[in-house]
């Protein structure tokens, strides 16, 4: 599976919010600059995230978007359907007299498909975080010897 660069902007995007969790709105330019993404496009899917509940904002100054609620609550798998839609590879039907090979390959995909689903559904918008903090910080590290 691979996500579609509005998934990925809005990844992107919600974790860094989930960094600023609760304390301040951001406004959507100041995340483009951040992530170094488009700023109407941004626009459009933090709009799409805040019409479906994962994102609240404030008119004026010191407006902006946030989290609407703790990156504990929010999953992983629900932000990208609200932005990718399904999550699993498109199933067809398999005829009557399928070889074993189209029915293994069809099995497999099934089983990526539950795998993906799951991986993502069980993971918080937190235990991203935290992931991405670990990985930052080893990235950083210089050892001498």
């Amino acid at each position: 599976m691979r996500l579609s660069k509005r998934t990925e902007y809005g990844l992107r995007a919600v974790v860094q919010l989930a960094q600023l969790w609760p304390r301040s709105y951001v406004q959507s330019r100041d995340l483009a600059e951040q992530e170094d993404l488009p700023n109407k496009f941004l626009e459009s899917i933090l709009l799409a995230l805040r019409r479906g509940g994962f994102l609240e904002s404030k008119v004026g100054s010191g407006g902006g978007y946030r989290l609407s609620r703790s990156p504990r609550e929010i999953r992983v798998g629900d932000i990208i359907r609200r932005l990718e839609g399904r999550l699993s590879l498109k199933e067809l039907p398999l005829a009557a007299d399928a070889s074993p090979g189209k029915i293994a390959v069809r099995l497999i995909n099934q089983k990526l498909s539950e795998s993906t689903d799951e991986v993502l559904d069980n993971m918080s918008l937190e235990e991203l975080l935290e992931l991405v903090t670990r990985a930052g910080s080893g990235a950083q590290s210089m050892y001498y010897i």
